[in-house]
């Protein structure tokens, strides 16, 4: 049974901005963030804060097809795991994983910036301003791409390509959601599908979105710890860059 008609509507064009505008529209601002952000130490902090609304309103949307729109829960991961005992102890081993990898990460942190400032440089952190907000759009992020990338990607490919199977799901929308990191390049095209895939199969072991959101925030904020300054409540923005 098809869902209602308004539902089937914002679901099409849900998912037209997920296929189509998404990924440009991201490459778009990046590449405006990197001229923005050279000239504004404070561009950032913006940047983040925009960001932020547009994930919270991704979140309203999915929640409203939820509460409102007539589909269940259950097709959006929004429901419990299979197994709560599987799932905290999946969640305590990447939290223990993504905590001590940031420990360590963070002693070699400067190297790091070095490395993926090619590709990201327009948004890492760095004053501690920077990094409260970037925490919150780790938060925000974790929450929205999950919601989109794999609960609503997985009820809506499922629903207009008749047999297609969960394992299918898994290695389609991975590569949407690689594909919705294209301002990274093809590095952060194929990093980000690799994490897509690992995000999507444990939402299909867990049959709940509690765990990938669960990592998602994690392995975001791992850069919070990563590059939070030893000295960051003396710094300002501007020393910070």
């Amino acid at each position: 049974m098809h869902p209602p008609t308004l539902t089937t509507l914002i679901s099409h064009l849900l998912a037209a901005w997920v296929l189509l505008v998404a990924p440009w529209m991201a490459r778009r601002s990046y590449r405006k963030a990197q001229r923005e952000t050279a000239a504004d130490p404070l561009a950032k902090v913006q940047l983040f804060r925009k960001v932020v609304r547009k994930q919270w309103v991704l979140i309203a949307i999915i929640g409203g097809l939820w509460i409102f729109g007539g589909i269940s829960g259950a097709r959006l991961g929004i429901c419990p795991p299979y197994s709560w005992p599987i799932t905290l102890g999946a969640c305590a081993a990447f939290l223990g994983f993504f905590v001590w990898s940031a420990l360590r990460m963070r002693l070699k942190a400067d190297k790091i910036r070095e490395k993926i400032k090619d590709r990201a440089g327009a948004i890492l952190p760095g004053s501690p301003e920077e990094l409260r907000w970037f925490a919150m759009m780790s938060l925000g992020g974790g929450i929205a791409e999950e919601l989109l990338c794999r609960g609503f990607l997985f009820y809506y490919l499922s629903l207009y390509i008749p047999g297609i199977n969960k394992w299918e799901l898994v290695l389609l929308t991975s590569l949407l959601f690689g594909l919705a990191h294209l301002y990274q390049g093809w590095k952060g095209i194929l990093a980000t599908g690799a994490a897509g895939v690992i995000l999507a199969g444990l939402y299909v072991l867990t049959g709940s979105l509690f765990l990938p959101v669960l990592v998602h925030i994690t392995g975001n904020m791992r850069l919070v710890v990563v590059f939070w300054p030893k000295t960051a409540a003396a710094m300002t923005p501007q020393q910070a860059t």
